[in-house]
């Protein structure tokens, strides 16, 4: 039979048992949008869990702890430390696309500012770890300043440096000597440089990046929180990342208000920068490039203080590797961390309920399919007269179920078409509701859905193959028809 005829055929039948078609889609269109809105549903949390609170592809490692009563010690019973060599050997597993190294400022440190926000300095303890440089791209640190180490930048002449420095007899940009004044700055200090009391001389601001989820709990919680206090803080408003990118602050090493001064090492003020927001930095507390961090440790705690790591960051080339490098990083002896567990349990959460919800969807459809075979079974006890007699003019009963299986086609394909849309409706109500009826809560997401090519192929496939599988015996009905019995009436 040729494809047109097919097709005439397949419109004529459709045409005149609409009705009968109409009400068999209803399953399907449901089952549909249902399998549509729970897939967007769960893939959209997924993104938000695991991507902006969690990151999927990357396992934390440390140095294995062990408890002693209520207290916890890291470094007993010869544990391995996590060093060059040990990044050097994580680097060789199979797997494993980059590993990056996290060190702790393990000194007391304090910082004061906030003027720019609130019209007074406020003074508080300083939590900051570092991370290498590169890590953080240029979309994350928007600042002018960059995130590098300016206390390390190499030169081979003055024109190697930026405005205000000179290139040093160590190779390394140094800057120009100038006269401190208090709250201002020496006009040879160029750009974001400013005069260090200290040393008299220019020097870069810190650069440091914050963890967005410090800005989402600050706007989340803490916000709410402050508003019903007495003073200054009360009237802080909500912050965006726009609005504190190029924030600065001093800090002073050696010194924290709590735990008072260093062991080791003159205290010393200099002024960080906010440059930016990365998920590469610490939660709570501010993120500067490691070459710092090593050079204080080293200069306030003790020499090996700056050559040993807290941790290390493994990323991995695919979800899939996750499994064997964390297995053979036990293996070598180093403890995973508990936000790497906390990952792995959220998302084997977030992929059951999404199962769950998909297994229903999947329920409608089947009863669907009992429907398009009932309303099958039924056009095809009407049109017996008509299939007798297509088969007495020659058409082979093969054609007869290829006829079949086509009206099914057009059912499918209408419930797919139609079924998206009402999912995709459903998820714009949900989320219009959700923005404006729901209050602010920390890394609530701007969208509970997220759409793939993908799943509109999921969509159209489940569509097609329960209305072929509700239509199967039917067409195999039809194509048994005896022509001499039908068109007699027997």
């Amino acid at each position: 039979m040729k494809a047109s005829k097919l097709a005439r055929l397949v419109w004529q039948s459709v045409n005149r048992n609409r009705q009968d078609f109409l009400f068999s889609s209803v399953g399907i269109i449901i089952g549909i949008s249902t399998l549509l809105f729970f897939t967007s549903l769960g893939t959209g949390i997924k993104d938000t869990v695991l991507e902006e609170v969690f990151t999927v592809r990357q396992i934390e490692i440390q140095q294995k702890t062990y408890e002693v009563g209520a207290f916890q010690s890291s470094g007993l019973f010869g544990a391995k430390v996590l060093d060059d060599d040990t990044i050097a050997e994580l680097e060789q597993l199979e797997g494993v696309s980059s590993v990056y190294p996290k060190m702790k400022l393990t000194f007391p440190t304090g910082a004061f500012g906030g003027k720019q926000l609130i019209g007074k300095d406020v003074r508080a303890e300083m939590v900051a770890d570092g991370i290498p440089d590169d890590l953080v791209s240029a979309e994350e640190a928007t600042d002018p300043l960059a995130f590098k180490d300016w206390d390390d930048v190499s030169c081979q002449d003055d024109a190697g440096c930026e405005p205000g420095f000179v290139c040093g007899d160590g190779g390394l940009c140094k800057g120009k000597r100038c006269a401190y004044k208090r709250d201002q700055d020496d006009p040879i200090c160029e750009g974001v440089s400013y005069c260090d009391k200290k040393r008299s001389e220019c020097l870069m601001p810190i650069p440091v990046v914050a963890s967005p989820q410090m800005l989402e709990i600050y706007n989340g919680s803490i916000h709410t929180a402050l508003s019903g206090s007495a003073g200054a803080l009360s009237k802080l408003p909500k912050l965006s990342k726009q609005a504190l990118v190029g924030f600065e602050a001093n800090v002073v090493f050696g010194k924290s208000f709590f735990l008072g001064p260093s062991a080791k090492g003159d205290q010393d003020v200099r002024r960080i920068r906010l440059v930016g927001f990365s998920n590469k930095a610490i939660n709570i507390g501010a993120t500067m490039p490691i070459g710092y961090v090593k050079r204080l440790n080293a200069e306030y705690n003790k020499e090996e203080a700056g050559q040993q790591y807290h941790s290390i960051v493994i990323e991995t080339s695919s979800n899939d590797a996750i499994a064997s490098v964390a297995q053979h990083v036990e293996g070598m002896g180093f403890a995973l961390s508990d936000k790497f567990e906390n990952a792995q349990r959220a998302s084997l959460l977030i992929l059951l309920i999404t199962l769950v919800f998909n297994l229903i969807s999947v329920i409608i459809l089947a009863v669907a399919a009992v429907n398009i075979m009932h309303t099958f079974l039924m056009i095809i006890l009407e049109r017996r007269q008509e299939l007798g007699l297509m088969r007495a003019l020659g058409a082979t009963r093969g054609e007869i179920r290829v006829l079949v299986l086509s009206e099914a086609t057009v059912l499918g394909l209408c419930g797919a078409v139609f079924g998206s849309i009402v999912g995709w409706l459903a998820t714009v109500g949900v989320d219009r509701v959700f923005q404006t009826q729901v209050q602010d809560f920390p890394f609530k997401p701007e969208t509970l859905f997220s759409f793939e090519p993908w799943m509109f192929a999921v969509c159209l496939g489940a569509a097609l193959v329960f209305c072929w599988l509700g239509a199967l015996l039917p067409a195999l009905r039809a194509s048994k028809i005896d022509p001499a019995a039908a068109l007699t009436g027997h």
